[in-house]
């Protein structure tokens, strides 16, 4: 039986232009990890919607809208970073990137505590504790995920599922929901989702570091290229978080929540998405140029198809979905119908995975500067002209079109990669 599947995997090849036989051992780790994470985000989100107001369920999005905004300015490139190094040998790599990332991020605590202070001297005690709490814990936890990266580039997709995706995400969700039964405060709940994390993330990088013994072999321009990553990836974190903290202060809390849910079950692509990126990024290392051209053609046609496939199949069955698991968000369907329309943008992402592969450092830039300048302009225009649908067009508009752009910029950089070998 295991040699029949192999050989399927094998004839397969010519069609999808892919290692099979990678995609599949890799992938069946991958499938499991994300069918727990989707599972389990799933049954969070429906703990939310029933156990959490509108009120304080938009407060939480809101802290942790700033959080992630002030994450753009931290070494936010550091694990593609010490992804490629581990890559290429210098597994030491891992330990090196943890203490900097470390160092780096007094930076985020200090302006967390400076948001803390502003809070507290204008009289709201939730904020106030929520950024302290924030800039202890943050840093520690966001430095100990890096082991991720290391199990990744050692193509332990295996421990990588299981730690990260698994235990990294079940311990998480299992303290919040807990927190949640006993307290709706929005202070306890961002301490427990935080503290949570943070914990785990040490055991995890303690465990990875027992198991492998990482050598004294550190690439020191790994965080030369993190920077790079990182201030390519300033304006698209901006982006990322713009839209939450503009629909808390334009709109309200209670709008804020409605949109989360709206945006929910169709985001959960994206971690099937960077499942997928991460088993696609040592191949691309691996594989020539013309390689990559000749399979990505194929890919990108099968990825438009299944994009659209999962669009359509999601607007008939919203409804349901919203009445049977979110019956207090009914109000939020059509707007999570119409954002659906934005997964076609999966279509291009290999183009994103080749840059990246390949250290395209300019051409990063082109890609996200652009994209990230296009999102900001559309995000705070149509929130204050045309409220939550007005934002919601926006973000699948852009989705699309920054897809396309990076697809552009992958297709002239690949031309001339080919013809200057």
């Amino acid at each position: 039986m295991r040699n029949k599947a192999y050989q399927l995997l094998r004839r397969s090849e010519d069609f999808f232009k892919t290692d099979m036989v990678y995609l599949a051992k890799g992938g069946f780790w991958f499938t499991l990890a994300q069918t727990v994470v989707s599972l389990s985000s799933f049954f969070l989100a429906v703990a939310f919607a029933h156990f959490v107001t509108k009120e304080a369920y938009g407060q939480y999005k809101y802290i942790l809208s700033i959080v992630g905004l002030l994450g753009a300015f931290t070494l936010s490139g550091l694990p593609s970073a010490v992804l490629r190094s581990v890559s290429n040998g210098h597994d030491g790599t891992l330990v090196y990137a943890f203490w900097q990332n470390l160092k780096w991020n007094v930076l985020f605590f200090i302006v967390a505590l400076a948001l803390s202070t502003y809070y507290f001297i204008n009289g709201n005690s939730t904020l106030g504790i929520s950024f302290l709490v924030v800039g202890s814990l943050w840093p520690i936890f966001q430095s100990t995920n890096l082991y991720n990266s290391y199990l990744l580039a050692k193509k332990d997709f295996k421990r990588s599922a299981m730690y990260f995706d698994v235990i990294g995400n079940l311990f998480p969700i299992f303290c919040l929901v807990i927190t949640m039964l006993v307290t709706t405060n929005p202070v306890w709940l961002v301490t427990s989702y935080l503290a949570s994390n943070t914990v785990i993330g040490l055991i995890l990088y303690r465990r990875v570091l027992k198991v492998y013994h990482p050598g004294e072999s550190i690439d020191h321009g790994t965080l030369s290229y993190g920077k790079h990553l990182s201030l390519i990836n300033i304006l698209s974190g901006i982006a990322a978080y713009l839209d939450q903290i503009l629909v808390f202060h334009y709109i309200g809390a209670v709008e804020l929540a409605i949109y989360n849910f709206a945006v929910a079950i169709p985001n959960q692509t994206k971690g099937p998405l960077k499942g997928l990126r991460n088993l696609m990024f040592p191949k691309f290392m691996e594989r020539t140029d013309k390689e990559i051209e000749l399979g990505n053609n194929r890919k990108f046609v099968l990825l438009f198809f299944l994009g659209l496939g999962l669009s359509l199949t999601y607007i008939a069955i919203a409804p349901l979905i919203f009445r049977i698991f979110f019956p207090n968000y009914l109000d939020a369907v059509f707007y999570s119908q119409i954002f659906s329309l934005s997964l076609i943008n999966i279509t291009f992402f290999p183009a994103d995975v080749y840059l990246a592969a390949r250290k395209k450092i300019k051409e990063q830039y082109l890609a996200s500067i652009s994209t990230s300048i296009i999102q900001i302009i559309t995000v705070i225009v149509s929130i204050i002209y045309w409220g939550l649908l007005g934002l919601i067009l926006a973000r699948v508009i852009v989705r699309i079109l920054s897809s396309f752009i990076s697809f552009i910029i992958f297709r002239n950089t690949i031309k001339r990669a080919i013809i200057s070998q």
